[in-house]
């Protein structure tokens, strides 16, 4: 097996309390180096406050250290409008794009208010080329882009959503992971970059999301026969106490697979959903560099 040339991507994730940025390298044949991470005590929040250009300036100037290399960002988000598709066999991704404005002007209102992912969708049948169309409100995240465009060619703009599906090509066992929000709960089941399952509610309390988290946990059975990745701001220990209590459940936070090769991930503080999710998005950047997506 030969080993692969070096490539290297830069990857911001914008989450609702915390920031991050990575650089990755892959290294070898399969595996990668993590050569840079930073944090930022900063997120999606803080542009609701009005402090979005504190925080664009200073991930402006950590990702100048890196202007040769092409961006990835991801945004957090706490509203998504999940449509499924069926696009014909061989399209490419310019394609993809306008079947997804031509859904969105029958689905949405203010289609032009709206980004969109487009993630593949698992099918019984293997020669559909089914996805789902996750909708998401365009902005923060399209400013977001605009201005780190600058320094850098943005390879990804959109949620977490992709980059945390392709994390589970590096699992063996499907990948199902919770984000409780302040506003929404979100259940994903992801195996072998596909979405199996995406169910999204928004809240307006406690006690609606404690009541989304429960039923999707128990109308799932493969959340009792595999770990359960939590995250987000309501995911503290009193819901985490809940969850745990009232269903034979195996919890674990956010992280990246095991099976997933970085060589030297010891040299920095990589635990927080932020940096998972910025690293996935490097990842995902990464295996995908020779197309825009």
């Amino acid at each position: 097996m030969h080993q692969r040339a070096s490539r290297s991507i830069i990857a911001c994730a914008i989450d609702h309390q915390e920031s991050a940025l990575v650089r990755l390298k892959t290294s070898g044949t399969d595996g990668y180096t993590l050569s840079g991470c930073t944090t930022l005590p900063h997120g999606i929040n803080s542009f609701v406050a009005g402090r979005e250009k504190r925080l664009l300036t200073k991930l402006q100037n950590a990702c100048r250290a890196w202007k040769e290399d092409a961006l990835a960002l991801c945004v957090g988000t706490e509203r998504l409008l999940p449509l499924p598709a069926c696009f014909p066999e061989e399209v490419s991704q310019e394609e993809q794009r306008d079947y997804c404005r031509i859904e969105a002007e029958y689905f949405l209102e203010r289609p032009a208010d709206y980004g969109c992912d487009i993630a593949n969708y698992a099918s019984d049948h293997a020669e559909e080329q089914n996805r789902l169309l996750l909708f998401y409100p365009a902005e923060p995240c399209r400013s977001i882009a605009k201005y780190l465009s600058d320094d850098h060619q943005i390879c990804f703009a959109g949620t977490a959503q992709l980059p945390l599906v392709h994390l589970s090509n590096f699992m063996a066992e499907p990948q199902v992971i919770l984000e409780l929000e302040k506003s929404s709960v979100l259940l994903t089941i992801a195996h072998n970059g596909a979405l199996e399952k995406l169910a999204f509610h928004q809240v307006k309390s406690r006690e609606e999301a404690e009541y989304f988290t429960m039923k999707e946990l128990t109308e799932n059975p493969i959340c009792r026969q595999t770990a359960v990745q939590v995250t987000g701001s309501r995911a503290d220990k009193a819901m985490l106490a809940l969850i745990a209590g009232e269903r034979s459940l195996t919890l674990k936070p956010l992280g990246i697979p095991p099976t997933l090769a970085m060589s030297n991930p010891q040299r920095f503080a990589t635990s927080s959903p932020a940096v998972v999710k910025a690293i996935s998005t490097a990842v995902m950047g990464l295996g995908k560099s020779d197309d825009r997506f």
